[in-house]
């Protein structure tokens, strides 16, 4: 029997490069506060701190993974499912860590025109909050696309595992069709009967080749006013 198995290891090497962005981003609020430093008018203004933002956004990618991993697998393991009904299930919770990480920078950019609306006096809360989550959901927004190929590894591994499968399952079905199209070969009597049948027509076909045959044929064309 198959090993339905999803190799770690690998789905592993292909989140390394959202991984490295989310990293990015835990760092960044070092480089935002020295660079607003003295921006309103003598006002210290310090950014909100959301280095764990991203993680947590990050980890919810994780755990939506893990769920289509469960999800696919036992859908793998009942047999029901063909291999369109996997992908479409694989690309659906794709689609949803994809929708995550597109609507947080809307959401950021929402919040950016709500604090410009509401005039200078409140431009601190305009570079402490709307800013620095913006900038924070672009980098998530970047971790989630290429958190993409995560699940296209994962799509490629459930694809070869059921066209394993599949070509296990199918050996038997062959065998028997084999063994049935044997069963329905014809007996040694009805070979007999078609031997002599192609016997007989074979012996005819030189009869007519025969000039007195010819002759005879010609004959009876002219009696019949056929010639």
């Amino acid at each position: 029997m198959q090993s339905n198995n999803i190799n770690i290891k690998t789905l592993f090497f292909a989140a390394i490069p959202s991984v490295f962005v989310i990293i990015i981003s835990v760092f960044f609020d070092n480089i935002y506060q020295n660079s607003i430093s003295g921006i309103a008018s003598n006002k210290e203004v310090v950014a909100m701190n959301l280095w764990y933002y991203p993680i947590l956004i990050y980890l919810l990618f994780i755990a939506l993974l893990f769920w289509t991993m469960k999800v696919v697998k036992e859908k793998l393991n009942e047999g029901k499912s063909s291999e369109k009904e996997l992908v479409k299930t694989i690309e659906k919770w794709s689609g949803l860590v994809d929708g995550i990480g597109t609507a947080l920078p809307l959401i950021g950019a929402a919040v950016i025109l709500f604090t410009i609306g509401l005039g200078k006096e409140n431009q601190k809360l305009f570079l402490e909050l709307a800013v620095p989550f913006e900038i924070k959901s672009l980098f998530i927004l970047a971790s989630a696309k290429l958190f993409e190929s995560v699940f296209d590894e994962f799509e490629i591994q459930i694809q070869e595992i059921y066209d394993r499968n599949k070509g296990t399952s199918q050996e038997p079905q062959f065998l028997k069709d084999t063994i049935i199209e044997f069963k329905n070969m014809p007996d040694q009597h009805t070979l007999d009967e078609m031997n002599k049948t192609i016997a007989a027509w074979k012996e005819t076909t030189e009869n007519m080749k025969d000039p007195q045959f010819v002759k005879t044929l010609e004959t009876l064309l002219k009696i019949t006013g056929r010639s």
